[in-house]
């Protein structure tokens, strides 16, 4: 088994008005990055983000026609996905990432925790903390945008094994500290790879950066796109990029727990 994964980052552009435009969009995206193994799209990018009345319309549960159909692409493909979308389980909906693998099976859905003001808590409830999933040699932890404004959703997934968090997001303008500054901040501090994948230009009141990158342990900049047009970028994930970095910046070991609580 490989220790490394190449993953693309798919930077869309305008979101989709219908299901079917939907994996239309995901089509392209494997056409796109025919290397990649694993393919990762932007928060709610099933649906778009900034149209609250599209996004109920085409909000589903995870056991749909439409799902199923992003399954049966995936598998054609032989390829993973993980993207955001509007889950709706019961009365309760959801801005939530779907991991589906290259065989076409669930291995994770996160439902974002952390909130972004009203306009998200109007639409959403809050879910609970990632899964830490296999893919393969890595430990994927999923984060959704705001979520990695809290340095303890980040260390919470390094310390239950996470290598590589998976950050879908949708981050306007002026945010782009994001990206620029706590994207490799984050991985920096956990020892980990970060795949940040951000929605890009306008969509309702919404104007997005784009800006979505794939960063190494030490913070450095694997791939990137320069701005807010539609882009696909990738870069191979590895295992032992990660125990290098850690084996001389173990922080995780290294950290005071018995003097600083979480939470």
């Amino acid at each position: 088994m490989t220790d490394e994964l190449r993953v693309a980052v798919a930077q869309m552009g305008a979101p989709p008005e219908s299901h079917d435009e939907a994996i239309a969009m995901l089509e392209r995206a494997i056409a796109g990055a025919p290397q990649a193994g694993l393919i990762v799209l932007p928060e709610l990018a099933l649906c778009g983000y900034g149209d609250a009345e599209r996004v109920r319309r085409l909000a589903v549960a995870q056991d749909s026609p439409f799902i199923g159909q992003v399954r049966d692409l995936a598998r054609r493909a032989g390829k993973g996905f993980i993207a955001g979308y509007a889950e709706q389980a019961g009365e309760g909906r959801y801005n939530s990432a779907l991991a589906v693998g290259p065989d076409g099976a669930i291995r994770g859905n996160y439902r974002k925790v952390n909130l972004w003001g009203p306009y998200e808590r109007g639409l959403f409830a809050p879910g609970l903390p990632s899964p830490v999933m296999e893919w393969g040699a890595l430990k994927l932890g999923l984060l959704i945008c705001y979520d990695l404004e809290f340095a303890e959703a980040a260390r919470d997934l390094a310390l239950r094994g996470a290598d590589t968090l998976v950050v879908i997001s949708a981050t306007s303008h002026p945010y782009t500290v994001v990206p620029e500054a706590l994207v490799p901040a984050r991985g920096y501090e956990n020892g980990c790879h970060v795949v940040y994948a951000n929605a890009a230009g306008p969509d309702g009141t919404f104007d997005f950066i784009g800006m979505s990158r794939i960063t190494a342990p030490d913070g450095s900049v694997l791939a990137a796109a320069s701005g807010a047009e539609p882009a696909i970028v990738e870069a191979d994930v590895k295992r032992a990029t990660v125990d290098v970095w850690r084996a001389g910046h173990d922080y995780l070991a290294d950290r005071r727990s018995d003097l600083y609580r979480m939470g």
